[in-house]
């Protein structure tokens, strides 16, 4: 549709019908329509297979409009006088997109109506349009569009039928003249001559075709002089001489019915004479240059179409109705080591793979029974050297074909040996993963289905593990994913190893793998190759002359009779998988029912977390660290705590683990800097506070930024923020913890190595990393009263003498153990004896108390 405002230019291709007519009656009811329904535009319009053409119009500038964009598009795919209303375009998805509503007319409001201009070419629509919607079109409205329709189809159709009566007139009035049309409209030149060789009755067109001048024919004409002019003209020049004879003197005993000569101007005319019963002749005269030219091309093309066939790498046969192969082209030398010859009447079947020969037999009976019309298949067909070639065969059994000795089918064979060989790669690797060529997940549900069935049937055992990698993501992360490539491919090489040659291993991704145990005779079989497993894992690997541990955790459960479902046994060996990694790591364990409940459990703790942090239910407790000589508080440590709305208290050592491995420490990490700085901002300033920091959030980025804005928040200077980490922390992803410890550290935050002792390889990371303060872990505390302990806690506090490091002891419970850590040197302590974790309120209480047996 086009307004005045706006057009959408029509392709150069569109073509106009009414070469931009103005239609002073249409227009005029267009006019009238606008009025009656106080609209911008109305038009009546024609709909061909691109374009939109206007036949009235009222409001608009253009003749018509592309057909993808016009409203009336949609109105007449609905029934003739079917109306389509549209009260907003904008509200409705067919048109909101329309450019015609989002840019200039900016349509709003359309109601259209389709009619029946009676021709069967094209469709027509009365419609009417504005620029403001409308909230809606009564019935009223409704009834006088369709009335005005019904007007415009009317006089559509009164201008058709009056066009038809005008051309059944002309009609009539030709047809005294029919067999003269008929002759002039005949591609062919037609002349008779009556017993006297006097031309009756001829066509314009056969002066054309034999080269005379239309003046020599006439009613009553000597068709002799019609010979005279045309052998002088050379018509007859290279004609054999007994036909040139013929045509020159007309001597009846030398006529020749039927020929075809070359005309000087190289049209090919053939000639055919018929003899009347009463005397004379009627000749016909036909060009047949072009279907002689078509007849050599024909020629041409089935000679190009056998040099095609000779020369095509695909051997092509034509074969008859018994199979038996009537041709077959020479690239059968290279496909399948035969000369074309040798294959000659023999038939597919004889050289058909066995295996295939039921499947071809069957398609050709499908074909010659008419439920198949072409067979296109991979078989395999014998070499001359005794091999078999994948071929695929597309045959097709000719609309004709019937039983004996012609040609019935014509077919292709196509070596697709090499795209056999890429799909069975293509094959293998859908059902093996890529990295270690184990089978991956898909394969081993289909190996485990197969245990199942076999075990069901034979009455034998067998076994499901679950395994997962111990400590391979440090691996990956601090050596590179090359390097945990290598490793999962080493792993998996000695875990195939260890299993016979009928179990299935397969890596299920990243560090999992799966185990099919089967003709298990006992139980205990699955524990010993699990052990096995374990130990071969375990084994150093070199890495490009780096040795590297991993570990290996498994879950076994062993099937039972009534074991049917996949599912419930590898979810069974799941939940053993998750209690060895309990346990531990590096160990194995077999499913036990109740481990369900357990895991159970721990999901629903997980749950009840997450509402805990969306319901702020995490509080911190302080609990101090003293002068070990003064007891002066010199700091506090914050301890998450939580108080579960149905448990009561949860223990920390109950919910971090999972908090961990979660990702939920992140979000309550942040919490609890935020908090803790918080509440330290309103102590003394002497007195700092100390935040345990998880692995999971130093590998994460953007711990830098949490410290800043706890700091910031609460305006606590950063020295008087102290973040504890443990030796586990830096055994996972050493360098990149160490990384992220000396960026805190050089904002001016303290950093402690908290649980000392617990770990390994501590006194490495000592040297490696500049701690501002060593925490001895409870353990040695406890036992300080042994020598060795003693010792151990002596030798620490040496150590940390030497390297600038301040002392605490952890645990201290009692005034002996107080006694002995200060004769060894500690100078702060924190444990019960002095307070447990307090609340802020109580915390703050507690440095009153303190300054005041100070002072």
């Amino acid at each position: 549709m086009q307004t005045t405002e706006h057009v959408t230019p029509l392709s150069a291709s569109s073509t106009v019908p009414f070469d931009g007519f103005r239609d002073p009656e249409l227009d005029a009811v267009c006019q009238m329509a606008a009025a009656l329904f106080s609209v911008r535009s109305a038009f009546v319009s024609q709909l061909d297979d691109t374009c939109q053409w206007f036949l009235g119009r009222e409001g608009l500038i253009l003749p018509g409009t592309q057909r993808e964009i016009a409203f009336c598009d949609h109105t007449i795919r609905g029934e003739a006088h079917a109306p389509l209303i549209v009260l907003d375009t904008r509200r409705d998805p067919r048109f909101a997109a329309n450019p015609l509503v989002t840019g200039a007319p900016f349509l709003r409001f359309y109601a259209g109506m389709s009619i029946n201009l009676g021709d069967g070419t094209h469709a027509g629509t009365v419609c009417i349009a504005d620029t403001v919607p409308r909230d809606g079109f009564s019935a009223a409205e409704v009834r006088r569009l369709s009335d005005l329709a019904l007007f415009v189809e009317a006089t559509l159709r009164g201008r058709a039928a009056q066009s038809e009566a005008r051309r059944a007139h002309n009609h009539g009035e030709a047809s005294d003249s029919l067999l003269r049309t008929t002759l002039e409209s005949m591609d062919q030149g037609l002349l008779m001559t009556d017993a006297e060789d006097r031309v009756r009755i001829f066509n314009r067109r056969v002066a054309t075709l034999m080269g005379v001048p239309e003046e020599l024919l006439y009613d009553g004409a000597p068709f002799a002089a019609v010979r005279a002019y045309q052998a002088e003209a050379g018509e007859f020049a290279h004609l054999p001489a007994a036909l040139r004879a013929s045509l020159e003197r007309g001597a009846p005993e030398a006529r020749i019915s039927d020929y075809e000569h070359v005309r000087p101007n190289g049209m090919v005319l053939q000639v055919r004479t018929l003899p009347l019963p009463y005397g004379g002749l009627v000749r016909t005269f036909t060009d047949v240059t072009a279907r002689r030219a078509a007849e050599s091309a024909l020629r041409a093309s089935e000679a190009r179409y056998r040099l095609l066939a000779e020369n095509a790498n695909d051997v092509i046969v034509l074969g008859d109705f018994n199979r038996r192969r009537l041709y077959i082209s020479p690239a059968a030398r290279i496909v399948f080591g035969y000369e074309p010859e040798e294959l000659v009447g023999t038939s597919l079947d004889e050289f058909c793979h066995p295996e295939d020969a039921q499947a071809l037999a069957e398609h050709w009976s499908r074909m010659t029974t008419g439920q198949e019309s072409r067979l296109v298949t991979c078989l395999r067909h014998r070499h001359k050297d005794g091999h078999y070639v994948w071929i695929e065969a597309s045959l097709r059994v000719l609309p004709d074909a019937q039983a004996g000795d012609g040609v019935s089918y014509v077919a292709t064979l196509r070596d697709v040996s090499a795209r056999r060989e890429a799909e069975e790669r293509v094959r293998h690797m859908a059902l093996h993963d890529a990295l270690t060529g184990l089978p991956n997940r898909t394969l081993f549900r289909d190996r485990l289905d197969q245990a199942i069935a076999h075990g069901r049937r034979a009455s034998t055992g067998f076994a499901v593990l679950a395994c997962d990698l111990d400590r391979f993501k440090a691996v990956n992360d601090s050596l590179g994913h090359p390097a945990g490539d290598a490793l999962l491919r080493a792993v998996a090489e000695r875990m195939r190893a260890v299993l016979r040659p009928y179990d299935t291993i397969a890596r299920l991704g990243g560090d999992e793998f799966a185990i099919v145990l089967t003709y298990l005779d006992h139980p205990r079989e699955a524990a010993g190759l699990a052990e096995r497993l374990i130990a071969a894992v375990s084994e150093p690997i070199d890495l490009d002359g780096q040795s590297v541990e991993v570990g290996v955790s498994i879950g076994v459960t062993v099937a039972m009779e009534r074991d049917h479902d996949p599912d419930e046994l590898f979810k069974r060996a799941d939940i053993a998988l998750y209690e060895a990694k309990a346990a531990g790591r590096n160990t194995h364990r077999e499913f036990e029912p109740d481990a369900g409940a357990r895991i159970a459990t721990r999901g629903q703790l997980v749950l009840d977390m997450k509402e805990a942090i969306r319901r702020d239910a995490f509080h911190l407790a302080y609990q101090p660290v003293v002068d070990a000589a003064t007891g002066v508080v010199l700091s506090f440590e914050a301890l998450m705590r939580w108080r579960h709305s149905a448990k009561g208290d949860v223990v920390p050592s109950a919910f971090i683990p999972i908090a961990e491995e979660t990702g939920m420490i992140v979000p309550l990490g942040a919490w609890a800097l935020q908090e803790a700085c918080r509440e330290a901002a309103h102590w003394p300033g002497s007195i700092r506070v100390a935040v345990n920091v998880s692995v999971v959030q130093l590998r994460r980025p953007g711990i830098e930024a949490t410290v800043l804005s706890a700091l910031a928040a609460s305006g606590l200077p950063a020295n008087r923020l102290k973040l504890e980490v443990t030796e586990s922390v830096l055994m996972q992803d050493a360098e990149a913890v160490i990384a992220c410890l000396h960026r805190l550290r050089a904002l001016g935050v303290r950093i402690a190595l908290d649980d000392f002792g617990t770990g390994y390889s501590s006194l490495s990371y000592l040297r490696r990393f500049p701690f501002d303060q060593i925490k001895i872990d409870r353990a040695f505390i406890r036992d300080i009263a042994d020598p060795d302990a003693a010792a151990i806690v002596r030798a620490v506090v040496g150590i940390g003498e030497r390297l600038g490091m301040s002392i605490v002891a952890e645990g201290v419970e009692t005034r002996e153990q107080l006694d002995l850590v200060r004769r060894e040197g500690c100078t702060q302590v924190q444990g019960f004896l002095f307070s447990q974790p307090l609340t802020p309120q109580e915390a703050r209480a507690y440095v009153q108390t303190q300054e005041t047996k100070v002072a």
